[in-house]
């Protein structure tokens, strides 16, 4: 008989995330030992780079949307370097290997750091990456998604992401997708992206958008538009009509859902917004594709066992719903066959082990 998972199921659950972006994945710990391994190795620097033990001192900074972005700027100085990058990259890869994740899509915006191009900083995370796969790939897979920050980025920069990821998978390299993100603040219209998505769509890349985040970024006539760039999956979906929402179901888009960064950010409609009125509701009931991201671990200090475990918490969710997740995940992962086979092969022999166990 199926029971209510606690923290400890949900750590064992082999999961899949799917909505999540480095930067953000980093937690104020990781950080630190980047400011202090700087620090020790040039003690000069103790007046150029933030020290996170300050920064970061408050667990709520970076968590409020309209501060967010800004949040980031002060760290990008700690990870100016090829060395910092992949060291934090290889920590954010052991942190959810340890949460029981057994397939990663991680997300990143491609960008050039002292002394560097943009393609050498993508290719030292993207390293990282092909070691873990070789290494401890059957433990938890990775693959990436790059970035266009519709905030900052240019028609042209959307279409030099687009080339850049063609090019790195074409070499071997394991990128699966094109992410479109940034400040939904921003009142810049995204269609000026649409050919360089609709190009990344036709050459066998993913498609992963974030979708109606805040009401600037939620009129009919840019989730429409995103829509008609024919995504694999959408992320958030805080503020999306009724017809809308039957279209993706038709459509069998998957959803990314990311709760603990929705309530805490303040992106919920309503007064007073909580875990309980979240969308995931709605969304499970559907039986949408549905998956639970994290977003940006590092800030909201919930990884996807936590996650899983608040859902189960506010929606009444058994054991077996939670491995339903689990499967209802893995059929919107942007990897190949080989992926999808073997996250069946792992979910079905959890499965059985969890029946016998009962």
């Amino acid at each position: 008989m199926s029971k209510k998972p606690d923290l400890s199921f949900c750590k064992r659950l082999p999961k899949i995330e799917l909505h999540a972006h480095l930067t953000g994945s980093i937690p104020p710990s990781v950080f630190q030992e980047i400011y202090d391994q700087r620090i020790s190795e040039d003690p000069a620097l103790i007046d150029q780079l933030p020290n996170p033990a300050v920064l970061l001192a408050d667990e709520k900074a970076g968590q409020d949307i309209n501060s967010f972005f800004a949040h980031f700027t002060p760290l990008y100085a700690l990870l100016s370097t090829i060395s910092s990058l992949q060291y934090a990259t290889r920590r954010v890869l052991e942190l959810f290997a340890e949460d029981g994740v057994v397939y990663l899509e991680l997300r990143t915006t491609p960008r050039a750091l002292p002394g560097t191009t943009t393609e050498e900083s993508v290719r030292a995370v993207l390293d990282i990456i092909r070691d873990w796969n070789d290494l401890r790939g059957e433990e938890m897979r990775v693959n990436l998604l790059l970035s266009v920050d519709r905030s900052r980025h240019s028609a042209k920069d959307a279409e030099d992401i687009v080339d850049l990821a063609l090019h790195l998978r074409d070499e071997g390299y394991a990128v699966v997708g094109i992410d479109l993100s940034g400040d939904p603040n921003s009142p810049t219209s995204v269609n000026s992206f649409r050919p360089a998505f609709t190009r990344a769509k036709s050459s066998g890349l993913g498609l992963a958008l974030h979708f109606a985040e805040l009401p600037i970024s939620s009129t009919r006539s840019e989730l429409e538009e995103l829509l008609s760039w024919h995504p694999d999956r959408l992320g958030h979906l805080c503020l999306v009509a009724d017809d809308l929402r039957k279209l993706i179901l038709q459509r069998e888009i998957g959803v990314e859902l990311c709760l603990t960064c929705n309530v805490l950010s303040g992106m919920l409609p309503g007064d007073e917004p909580g875990f309980a009125s979240h969308h995931f509701g709605w969304w499970w009931a559907q039986q949408g594709r549905v998956s639970l991201g994290t977003d940006d671990a590092g800030i909201f200090a919930s990884w996807n066992s936590g996650e899983h475990l608040v859902a189960a918490q506010h929606f009444d969710l058994t054991t077996q719903d939670l491995v339903g997740l689990s499967t209802r995940a893995a059929a919107s992962i942007l990897g190949g066959a080989g992926d999808k086979a073997r996250l069946t092969r792992i979910l079905a022999a959890y499965g059985r082990d969890e029946v016998a166990s009962a």
